[in-house]
């Protein structure tokens, strides 16, 4: 029986100093001296990791292959400093990460193609992001734990004369996912606590093909598409609403739609090629609790979904190349995001029709 064996470490060391709101001069040069040489936060992100893994791939027969592998991460986040608006003692933060990760692929060769399927589990930590109050009205929780999950897929692949194809199903799941929920402290006043909201999963497709037809001496036509299908959703998690949590189990991920797809037809001659490509991106919401209604500053709310159309064309005359490609052809307007941070709340506009115009030599 053949076998190939991949192995590897590797370890890490970090320790960012960060030192922000400090209080500079007015002057219109740039200047990094401080009128009052206190920062509002002098911190030290302190991070750590050994990660080692191993992996082999056993060749059964001629048509079968098994990989199994195993990574393991070790090591932690340690926060300490100063934050101006907030008590020394509840400052410091020490996060441990610790994870066996598994994960196994098969591939088992037939006619045309290949059948694989796959699981691997992942995690995402805890980063400091996650754990710095941005004011004196926030918490984090001191028992934070890292969000995990794993990656399940199966499919076939494989071609043809004229087709080639990638099929396959998927399942993630996200576990401990990173939030915010609202608390009172003793005294009844309320406070946004950073924890871990619960869980989440999404079931999908995606979809591959590509048909190629010669048409006659050194001139082809192609037709292709790249579709993913999402069913996105939380199974288990609470949010923030204002100053109460409520419960969005069932509810749609945000920022995912129900569909992706991208489509498009090529002609090719020794002289050059011209493609013409569609785009879709369906609906998705902004946030967990699925609004529909824009919010006044515009940061949650339905993002609509908005099909593209692009066109690609390259000219070869001996050794010149020009391409000439037009992004947005119909001019769309639309938007992909509502974000809440930099630079502010409201949408992520998208560009508009443009041309991009190239010319190579060869010599």
């Amino acid at each position: 029986m053949q076998s190939k064996l991949v192995a590897g470490v590797q370890y890490f060391n970090n320790d960012l100093h960060r030192r922000q709101q400090g209080k500079g001069t007015t002057g219109s040069d740039f200047d990094l001296t401080l009128t009052d040489p206190v920062f509002g936060r002098n911190m030290h992100l302190e991070s750590t990791n050994l990660a080692l893994f191993i992996e082999n791939k056993f060749q059964f027969t001629k048509k079968l292959s098994v990989t199994p592998g195993i990574r393991y991460e070790s090591g932690q986040s340690r926060m300490t400093g100063v934050i101006s608006y907030y008590d020394a003692n509840e400052v410091p933060n020490t996060i441990v990460h610790k994870f066996p990760l598994l994960g196994l692929n098969a591939q088992y060769s037939i006619k045309h193609g290949s059948l694989y399927a796959g699981w691997s589990q992942a995690y995402r930590p805890v980063i400091f992001k996650d754990i710095i109050p941005a004011s004196v009205y926030e918490q984090a929780d001191k028992n934070i734990k890292d969000a995990y999950g794993y990656n399940l897929e199966a499919g076939f692949r494989g071609s043809s004369k004229y087709l080639r194809w990638d099929v396959g199903v998927f399942h993630v799941q996200y576990n401990n996912r990173l939030g915010s929920q609202a608390m009172r402290d003793e005294q009844g006043q309320f406070y946004l606590y950073r924890t871990n909201i619960g869980n989440s999963g999404t079931t999908g497709a995606e979809i591959y093909t590509e048909y190629v037809a010669p048409l006659r001496k050194q001139v082809a036509f192609s037709i292709f598409t790249s579709t993913a299908l999402f069913n996105g959703k939380y199974t288990q998690a609470a949010i923030r609403s204002g100053e109460e949590n409520v419960d969005v189990s069932g509810n749609k991920l945000e920022s995912v739609p129900e569909l992706i797809t991208r489509n498009g037809v090529t002609l090719r001659s020794k002289f050059g090629s011209v493609s013409l490509l569609y785009s879709y991106v369906g609906d998705s919401f902004a946030d967990a609790l699925n609004t529909v209604a824009p919010s006044a500053n515009g940061a949650v709310g339905l993002v609509p979904g908005y099909g593209l159309l692009d066109l690609n064309s390259t000219i070869i005359i001996r050794q010149v190349t020009v391409r000439v490609n037009v992004n947005n052809l119909t001019n769309r307007s639309y938007f992909t995001k509502r974000p809440s941070f930099y630079p502010g709340p409201g949408i992520w506009p998208s560009d508009g029709r443009s041309l991009v115009v190239s010319i190579g030599f060869k010599v």
